[in-house]
């Protein structure tokens, strides 16, 4: 993509969450918001505590996503809840797929054809500026979705519908990095590497935006320089902060656009019932991707190893496997559950899939195929 546009309103401060949902919503006018959630059960406590942030005026109505990625029939379910209530606004709270799926309601509730006529290059034409105003709260430091006017959800058929417009961008985002301090060691593994990937695959993204790449080769640093202490010790703010500032600059660069390795991951997320771990699919992916894209970006990987503090010349997806290996992340897709008898639908979604327009290498469903075959 060829546009450089950093426009979202972002609060980021450690205990941020309670004046800045307060205030936010009292300046949209937002008095019944719908709360979007993917970890409702999992992780109570920081739900509690957004819900004791609402200003005392206003009637919240939680919606929990269940599963890991959000699907059209959730979406379906949302926008009943969300009329039932009469909500004027959304709140996406917790990691991609409440994002996504925020994202998606609130086209849902705001325009009249099915989702699927408001998908692709031509459907985002048709998303207008009436959509209901959009908070999000991330939870997790991987999410990417958090500033971006991008959704993706899983239809019934197991194919991927695209959502993207400028309209869809959330009004404001509140990044609390306490939010994160309750997560596993590997929630933070899973979460760290993803926000490494958006990091990677943006800087090496076929498109100019120079802004992006600073933004995105900062992220890179953050996440090597900090994944590892918040795996060992999940109470350590400042590394907490750190990643969730990586994230942060991953769903900014972001508009650059990505690569294989998310085109992939899209296209397994509808295909495996009740959905992959997105970070630790991308963690398996990332090597094998570099090392089919080296031959268009060879340069860009001397500029990557530096971060990694690797000497010129070393082999960088053996760095990441490494790395995958020492927070203790799966090494194949079929640890997660993918096997090869999804490969072929998965390798036909993934070539269509938007990411694949900005890898840095023309790759065919064929390609995808043989990067597949070799993740099992």
């Amino acid at each position: 993509m060829s546009l450089i546009s950093y426009v979202t309103k972002i609060h980021f401060a450690e205990n941020v969450l309670e004046d800045a949902l307060e205030a936010e919503l009292e300046a949209l006018g937002v008095a019944r918001p719908l709360i979007v959630c993917d970890h409702a059960s999992q992780r109570p406590s920081v739900v509690e505590r957004t819900l004791a942030a609402m200003p005392p005026t206003s009637v919240a109505t939680l919606f929990e996503l269940a599963g890991s990625h959000a699907a059209e029939d959730a979406c379906t379910a949302a926008a009943a809840l969300y009329r039932q209530n009469r909500s004027d606004g959304v709140i996406a709270f917790g990691g991609v797929a409440a994002m996504n799926l925020a994202k998606a309601l609130a086209v849902r509730v705001s325009h009249p054809e099915p989702l699927i006529h408001y998908a692709g290059a031509g459907g985002s034409q048709r998303i207008r500026d009436v959509v209901p105003p959009l908070i999000s709260i991330p939870t997790i430091a991987n999410a990417c979705a958090e500033t971006t006017g991008v959704a993706i959800i899983a239809s019934a058929d197991g194919s991927v519908i695209s959502l993207a417009s400028a309209c869809l961008i959330p009004r404001v985002v509140i990044c609390d990095p306490t939010l994160t301090l309750d997560l596993s060691p590997a929630e933070t593994a899973s979460s760290g590497m993803d926000a490494l990937t958006h990091c990677v695959e943006t800087y090496i993204a076929a498109a100019y935006n120079p802004p992006a790449d600073g933004i995105a080769r900062d992220g890179i640093r953050r996440v090597l320089s900090n994944l590892e202490r918040a795996v060992a010790d999940r109470f350590d703010l400042t590394a907490r902060r750190e990643l969730m500032a990586a994230a942060l600059n991953g769903a900014l660069a972001h508009q650059k656009g990505l690569g294989g390795v998310h085109a992939m991951s899209h296209a397994l997320a509808g295909l495996v019932q009740d959905g992959l771990d997105h970070g630790a699919v991308n963690a398996v992916l990332l090597p094998l991707v570099l090392d089919f894209n080296a031959p268009a970006v060879a340069p860009r990987y001397e500029e990557i190893r530096q971060e990694f503090g690797l000497s010129r010349g070393s082999d960088l997806g053996d760095a990441i496997m490494q790395l995958r290996e020492r927070i203790g992340l799966p090494g194949s897709l079929g640890a997660l559950g993918f096997h090869e008898g999804q490969v072929e639908r998965a390798a036909i979604l993934a070539a269509a899939d938007y990411c694949n327009r900005t890898n840095p290498r023309h790759a065919a469903a064929d390609d995808y195929k043989q990067l597949l075959r070799a993740a099992l």
